[in-house]
């Protein structure tokens, strides 16, 4: 049976059954199932539906997503996604994050350091042109795919500063589409929340439901010193959800793995991820008492240890999927079936060839290197900043010297633009915090390569983790962005000259972190990346296009409903919380502790008002910050979290199970009047 028929067959069985159901899929735009979900729900949608979507869905270079609100360039995200600019923007004696940032004129919004907005406006296929340029290749297969790249890119961008292009690979090389953007460089602050509303529940909550969080915010699109006006803005809509009623997510799913082959998911389950949680774990440790010597190391901190509390949540939902039988069993039987097929057709048996055997023997060899790898290039300097400046400008220097088409591919001519805003930009640099990250990774790359390897020998050389990182962080002078900007400028002649003891350090081991990304690329990704070309082709040939590619950071639409689940253990959750639940759930402590503005807003505000929604709707990490949208296409939320199930969303979706939780715009509306005084956003918000 086609899948197609047989995934409709599926839904109506369900739904005759009576229970609110959806699709697991994270749909490009350009093959959106319009007429399976038009059958689904009864609607009509059309293509004009998905282009007004489309031009009001935007993707922050925070690594989030948002959408286009009103006429003048209003931004409506998640706090979290805009945390690291309230960061940047406070001071010492001045802590936005925990005090909140809220403007009442135009000239107060502020901008934030470093960030950009893209729209998507085109996408196009470009599958033949990487696939004449990569035709015979051996192990330059990584080098020649990267090269045509880079001249597609190159083509379409031009000259043009307000465009970004990207080509992106689909189905894992089966297909290559370039992406074509309106890039706004100049990204305002507008709203953000104290951290308590925003994450109220902190980490016990995170992942959970019932949710009581109010984490949104507003950021404003300007270009040439004035906001952009755009009346490609999705709508707003103030009347509250409905149980059951059909919901999309229009955002940018940063990465799943959905069609790795078994081979690849043994790997990430036996090693890799094994690895993250240990290591991620020890560093919250360092964080927290970090944190504990004082309110000032708190607040520097407090950003660095979000993203490490989350993350570790994430893999570990990760490693919990791959570890359930169930779930590795459901990907080896769909793996089984695929090569059963292809062994039934004599043309594709001869295409794929060993493409499977190719990939595991691809993952065991990277098995003997992968430490070595993330240790000198990934996870190179621990998340410093000051490490990433050192190591951009090095590379740089030596890299934009190249021929485009040999350069590594972060440096191509279509990237430098965004490549060079956030090495310019003036953001504060934590000398006790930068010491810390940086001894941490020369710490674990000791323990886990070994004291005697040549490599640790390399980076720690006589001194000890925690000195070396005080010396790098006390001698460097790149928290300067002027001086950032002169050595970038200066080339190879001013990085040979310059004293910074940070860029003599990135120098000292860049040739054999370069031997170990290259090794990387032509035993491990150029074999794999060919292999999967195979399968993926086989795959079309088998099920056609009505299958989804895994999540790559780009535009993707996905419907469900609003709907509640039933844990395992038979407690049933509703869908919504309200204001109500809030003030009962507040303890007075953290995490349950309510910010100022909302201690005693319980009179003011309507108590009954839906606050966080959940809905079954297919998400990951990246979403966050998309909106929620009506069958009108109106806002009707921001998606902020998962439920603790959807954390192996990664690998599959469970459609009883996984859900997305927003908050809902009625408590946003609600909150901008009723604590924060923020009328003229809400008129703003209900402009035409």
């Amino acid at each position: 049976m086609h899948r197609r028929h047989a995934r409709k067959m599926l839904l109506a069985a369900v739904c005759l059954a009576g229970r609110l159901c959806a699709d697991e899929g994270m749909w490009t735009f350009d093959n959106f199932p319009l007429a399976d979900v038009n059958a689904h729900f009864g609607l009509a949608l059309d293509q004009a539906w998905l282009d007004r979507l489309q031009r009001g869905a935007v993707r922050l270079t925070s690594g989030c997503s948002a959408s286009l609100v009103s006429t003048e360039g209003l931004v409506l995200t998640n706090h979290h996604c805009v945390v690291d600019c309230v960061q940047n923007l406070s001071r010492p004696g001045e802590d936005l994050v925990q005090q909140g940032f809220y403007t009442q004129r135009r000239e107060d919004e502020r901008a934030c350091p470093g960030m950009s907005a893209e729209i998507l406006t085109a996408i196009s296929d470009v599958t033949g042109r990487i696939g004449d340029a990569t035709a015979g290749a051996g192990d330059d297969y990584v080098e020649r795919r990267d090269a045509a790249v880079a001249a597609i890119e190159r083509e379409c961008q031009g000259a043009a500063s307000d465009r970004r292009c990207e080509v992106v690979s689909l189905y894992q090389g089966g297909q290559y589409k370039l992406y074509d953007y309106k890039r706004h460089d100049d990204v305002r602050l507008v709203f953000a929340p104290e951290f308590a509303a925003a994450f109220f529940g902190g980490d016990p909550d995170n992942f959970n439901f019932p949710r009581y969080a109010f984490d949104a915010a507003f950021l404003r699109l300007y270009e040439n010193g004035q906001p952009v006006t755009s009346a490609a803005h999705l709508r707003w809509r103030s009347s509250p959800l409905l149980a059951g009623e059909p919901v999309f997510v229009a955002g940018n799913p940063g990465s799943t793995n959905r069609l790795f082959t078994t081979s690849q998911m043994a790997f990430q389950r036996d090693h890799f991820l094994p690895w993250r949680l240990q290591t991620l774990s020890e560093l919250r440790g360092q964080l927290l008492q970090f944190s504990a010597h004082g309110s000032e190391q708190a607040r520097v901190a407090a950003d660095l240890l979000f993203g490490v509390e989350n993350s570790f949540k994430a893999f570990n939902g990760e490693r919990l999927a791959l570890v359930d039988p169930n779930v590795f069993d459901k990907q080896a039987v769909a793996e089984a079936e695929l090569q059963r097929r292809v062994r039934a057709d004599d043309s594709l048996r001869a295409e794929v060839g060993s493409a499977w055997e190719e990939i595991a023997a691809a993952e065991a060899s990277y098995r003997g290197f992968y430490l070595p790898l993330q240790y000198l290039e990934p996870r190179a300097g621990g998340g410093s900043e000051l490490f990433y400046y050192a190591r951009t400008l090095v590379r740089s220097a030596e890299e934009r010297s190249k021929p485009a088409a040999e350069r590594l591919s972060e440096f191509a001519d279509a990237r430098l633009p965004g490549l060079e805003q956030e090495l310019f930009a003036d953001v504060p640099i934590e000398a006790e915090l930068e010491a810390l990250v940086l001894a941490f990774w020369l710490n674990k790359a000791r323990e886990y390569l070994g004291a005697d390897d040549e490599l640790s020998k390399l980076l720690l050389g006589s001194e000890g983790a925690e000195a070396l990182a005080t010396r790098l962080v006390a001698g460097s002078t790149l928290a300067d962005p002027a001086e950032r900007r002169r050595l970038y400028e200066g080339g190879a002649a001013a990085i040979a000259a310059s004293n910074d003891p940070l860029i003599q350090y990135v120098r000292r081991f860049d040739t054999e972190a370069r031997a170990l990304r290259r090794r990387y690329e032509t035993d491990v990704e150029g074999p794999i990346a060919k292999a999967q070309e195979r399968i993926a082709r086989a795959r079309f040939a088998v099920y056609g296009d009505s299958v989804y590619p895994d999540a790559t950071f780009t535009l993707r639409l996905t419907y469900g409903s609003v709907v509640g689940w039933t844990e395992p253990s038979g407690r049933v959750v509703a869908p919504f919380t309200d204001f109500r639940g809030l003030f009962a759930r507040a303890t007075g402590a953290a995490p349950y502790a309510l910010a100022p503005k909302w201690q005693g807003a319980d009179s003011r505000l309507g108590l009954d008002t839906i606050f966080n929604v959940t809905a079954n709707t297919d998400i990951i990490g990246g979403n966050s910050g998309s909106p929620l949208l009506d069958k009108d296409g109106q806002v009707v939320g921001a998606v902020f979290d998962g439920n603790i199930h959807s954390l192996g969303g990664d690998y599959v979706f469970d459609a009883a199970l996984n859900r997305t939780i927003a908050v809902a715009a009625t408590a946003i509306e609600e909150g901008l009047a009723k604590v924060y005084g923020m009328q003229r956003l809400i008129e703003e918000l209900g402009t035409p």
